[in-house]
């Protein structure tokens, strides 16, 4: 090689090795982030699945000190093993907490603010009206929060995109209630009061008023039934189901849906389950349209027999 042309090649692997890395305080900078995948699978599961009823995401970043840096809203998803979110960070400790299902014209949702939004702030009301409640039957609403994961500063040699992963476990419920033996079943009714009608963006239920959920019935064969969706249920909230007459308001029965109901069947996981069979029997104590709830299953799981407790 003539020598002439060594100060040549040197200075042009220099310059590849300049171009070939990031250059700072340029467009082409090395970035850094979160490589996110979405996922499912509750405890009582063996293998992760990917809900196809999750169509939409809401997804936060937070700091260590729980504070909004980035958010993002991606509608028409569908989750799959090879799908991700690639977002950039700064350097530092992040979780990410993504949402799924909460429609505008169900709930009013509180606008993230990048800076000052927390991860234990208010996300969404159920709507309602003089204590009502909207419907959200046939819907579902999925929640899930990452593990922290560490993002470090990337150098002029390469992009630093760490991966993690959130777990999307569903938060709605569906209870299919039926009373049987009434002899006008179209003169009663069944309701729900609640005040899990509200969540914070941790997945945890917010403080709320007791609302009034209602549904429509129907009569065949004597049995009267009604479905409800609810949202996240857990002990410590107001969750009462009321049999009543419509003419007079008079209560057949009152009781605690988890305490009273669901958790009295051993094979009831709250979080695993979200499907529920409520199955009263009453019977006319004197043949005058006076009742009594004699017996209760919650999923084929007799509950309550009063007949024997009395």
């Amino acid at each position: 090689m003539n020598l002439s042309s060594k100060p040549i090649l040197l200075t042009g692997l220099i310059i590849l090795s300049i171009f070939s890395g990031c250059i700072k305080d340029d467009y082409k900078d090395c970035v850094q982030g979160i490589n996110v995948n979405f996922y499912s699978k509750s405890s009582c599961d063996i293998d992760v699945s990917y809900p196809e009823q999750i169509k939409n995401l809401t997804i936060g970043v937070f700091d260590k000190n729980g504070i909004l840096v980035s958010s993002r809203q991606l509608n028409d998803t569908k989750l799959q093993k090879d799908f991700r979110q690639t977002i950039e960070t700064e350097s530092g400790l992040y979780t990410v907490i993504a949402w799924s299902g909460i429609n505008a014209d169900l709930y009013d949702l509180i606008t993230l603010k990048v800076g000052s939004t927390t991860k234990n702030g208010l996300l969404f009301r159920l709507k309602r009206a003089a204590q009502k409640a909207s419907s959200i039957n046939g819907t579902r609403v999925y929640y899930g929060e990452s593990p922290a994961v560490y993002v470090p500063q990337a150098d002029n040699s390469e992009s630093i995109f760490e991966n993690t992963a959130v777990n999307m476990q569903e938060i709605t419920n569906r209870i299919e209630i039926s009373v049987e033996g009434l002899l006008k079943a179209e003169e009663y009714e069944i309701e729900i009061e609640s005040d899990n009608g509200s969540m914070n963006i941790d997945g945890s239920v917010a403080s709320d008023e007791v609302i009034e959920h209602s549904a429509e019935h129907i009569v065949r064969g004597g049995v009267m039934e009604a479905r409800f969706t609810l949202l996240k249920l857990e002990t410590g909230h107001n969750n009462n189901i009321i049999i009543k007459s419509k003419l007079n308001g008079a209560e057949l029965y009152r009781g605690s849906l988890l305490g009273t109901l669901l958790l009295k069947n051993p094979d009831v996981n709250l979080a695993c389950d979200h499907d529920f069979i409520i199955r009263f029997t009453t019977r006319d104590q004197c043949s005058c349209g006076t009742y009594t709830i004699m017996e209760i299953w919650v999923n084929n799981w007799l509950v309550h027999s009063y007949e024997t407790e009395i």
